[in-house]
């Protein structure tokens, strides 16, 4: 691996582990407003259940983000009404996108780090770090390295290959019909909205098309799968089944086939 590559992996894991207790403090707050007397069982036990963690001061950041993600329909009622009108689906997609950044810096590999990917992966977490409150002193420097690296890149090389078009608007389907409704809805168990995160976090480190489209259409012939789509359907949402023959268009179509 290059040592440009390797710094820009160790810059992104150091703000992760700044990010984390932040974190932490800003759920830790907001559940305990929305439900003083029983934060900790209605909120922080699932986690733990579902992570198989005996104690919560030992959830990673990935755990973190699933807290939030879990929780995320009364948080988000919560900040509305508190403090200013948030853009829920925004709001979700920079969680959803700093995740996406601790799976890469986890899985640390030449092929998914470049230049612009580290540049845009600070701009994430700068807006991440305004978004929990984190200290002046931690945004300052995340916005000084942003801006420092930003004027660095290298001019625009055009638009992205088509295979990573078709790729954006397959994953684009997912995000907005199904796991952004999901997420949504008051009735759905938390631990199908996070079977359906985990999914499209999966979809999103894939590399290739074939790859997608594969894993998506096993997802659906699954046991996990149908439970899934079983319970969203019961809520009157949209699952993975309901949207197969848009996604498998869209991907005959980047494969040139005809439509039927």
């Amino acid at each position: 691996m290059k040592k440009e590559t390797i710094k820009e992996y160790t810059v992104l894991y150091q703000y992760l582990l700044l990010l984390k207790k932040p974190t932490y403090i800003f759920l830790i707050q907001v559940l305990q407003h929305i439900s003083p007397a029983t934060w900790w069982e209605d909120f922080i036990q699932p986690v733990l259940q579902r992570e198989n963690k005996e104690n919560f001061k030992y959830l990673d950041f990935s755990d973190l983000l699933n807290v939030f993600k879990a929780n995320w329909e009364k948080i988000f009622s919560y900040l509305d009404k508190n403090y200013r009108k948030y853009k829920y689906d925004e709001e979700y997609k920079l969680v959803n996108k700093v995740h996406q950044i601790r799976t890469i810096v986890a899985h640390a590999n030449e092929v998914d780090m470049s230049s612009r990917i580290f540049v845009n992966s600070l701009s994430h977490l700068l807006d991440f770090a305004k978004l929990v409150k984190a200290e002046e002193q931690l945004v300052y420097k995340l916005e000084m390295d942003w801006m420092k690296y930003q004027q660095n890149l290298p001019a625009e090389s055009g638009r992205p290959s088509k295979e990573g078009q078709f790729k954006e608007a397959i994953l684009s389907v997912i995000e907005n019909k199904v796991l952004l409704k999901a997420i949504s809805c008051e009735t759905l168990p938390p631990d199908m909205k996070l079977s359906i995160d985990r999914t499209l976090l999966r979809l999103k480190s894939m590399r290739t098309l074939d790859e997608i489209i594969g894993f998506f259409n096993g997802a659906i012939r699954s046991d996990r799968g149908m439970t899934v789509q079983q319970s969203l359907s019961k809520n009157g949402l949209f699952g993975f089944a309901d949207i197969q023959e848009e996604i498998n268009a869209i991907y005959d179509k980047s494969q040139g086939k005809p439509k039927n």
